[in-house]
């Protein structure tokens, strides 16, 4: 008898239990449900990226973009990106962004193409009210909530470092810069003058190729020709220092004109093998990409971000390239 009432007590427990697991789970449900339906309506963000030049064939920019996107997914928001074709079309940039501001997108990431001549353009999309966050290049007037780029004078001053610790018997250096008045440009060259210190007298001669690669190589084969002695060649980003590099190449000059790089390009680390270059400024193009989303996100969440955010660069020389640290720089995918 007792053992017959043990096991009925043990039957409405465990009856009990599943009652209370059951109900647990209908609630769970019912929650879940809840909780979909109160999402279900949100609207994703809308963010468009203003890129001063969209160039698949520019490993930098690439890395930008795919860094963009990888945070736009991460952060459920829809991200547009457009941009012209070379870093020179301001007015063009202007262009897509007075029709950014026609579609009234959540917020609005802008690259610009000229550190005076775009930030007209950048006033109006403050002015309609809508959030703004700066990547990779400053501009005149300080605009937008959040700047995300590489220090560009410390890594300027990385160069000129090298140089000033590892080159002997410098006759004059010439460098070879991208945009003329870009801030990029600007800074670095600042940099690696205030690096060079006792060898900044030595700069000879700054020419800019406009980021175009057959301009890089034109106007170092000039330089080269106008400076016999010259020794040591800068190229400030990707454009102008592959295009340097395959000037002096082509010229038989490679290890009589020692060449420091700028930027991680496929063929700049073939070049960084070969011993073209001697040393290059790795930028973290990705990690910017991803940043400049990340911040937009934040911004539009209201959560509290930096006024400016360096996104990173590190210097790699032929013995530091294999370290897996800046292999993974090198080759990010």
């Amino acid at each position: 008898m007792r053992k017959e009432e043990d096991r009925q007590s043990m039957v409405k427990n465990v009856n009990l239990r599943r009652l209370s697991i059951g109900a647990f789970i209908v609630l769970l449900i019912t929650v879940g449900i809840l909780f979909s339906r109160s999402h279900a309506g949100e609207e994703k963000k809308e963010i468009i990226l203003i890129s001063k030049v969209i160039d698949s064939s520019n490993d930098f920019w690439s890395a930008f973009v795919q860094g963009a996107e990888m945070a736009a997914k991460e952060y459920g928001v829809n991200l547009k990106i457009v941009g012209p074709n070379t870093e020179l079309k301001y007015e063009e940039q202007g262009t897509m962004i007075e029709e950014a501001i026609r579609q009234k997108p959540d917020a609005i990431a802008l690259v610009p193409s000229s550190f005076t001549e775009t930030q007209k353009y950048a006033r109006k999309i403050e002015e309609a009210g809508i959030p703004l966050i700066i990547a990779d290049s400053f501009m005149e007037e300080e605009m937008g909530s959040c700047v995300v780029a590489t220090d560009n004078v410390e890594a300027g001053r990385k160069m000129g470092r090298y140089i000033l610790d590892n080159f002997k018997n410098i006759s004059s250096i010439g460098v070879v810069g991208h945009v003329k008045g870009v801030s990029t440009a600007m800074e670095r060259e600042q940099g690696l003058r205030e690096g060079l210190g006792k060898f900044e007298s030595k700069v000879a001669d700054v020419v800019f190729c406009d980021s175009d690669y057959r301009k890089a190589y034109l106007v170092t084969k000039e330089m080269l020709e106008k400076y016999p002695d010259m020794n040591v060649i800068v190229g400030l980003n990707e454009y102008s220092s592959v295009g340097a590099a395959r000037a002096v190449n082509d010229l038989g000059l490679k290890g009589e004109v020692r060449m420091i790089g700028f930027d991680s390009s496929i063929k700049e680390v073939e070049y960084l093998e070969d011993g073209t270059f001697e040393a290059m400024v790795v930028q973290k193009p990705l990690n910017m990409g991803y940043l400049c989303i990340e911040k937009t996100v934040q911004l539009l969440e209201k959560e509290k971000i930096p006024k400016v955010v360096d996104s990173g660069s590190v210097l790699i020389t032929k013995d530091t390239m294999y370290t897996e640290e800046n292999q993974k720089l090198l080759f990010p995918f």
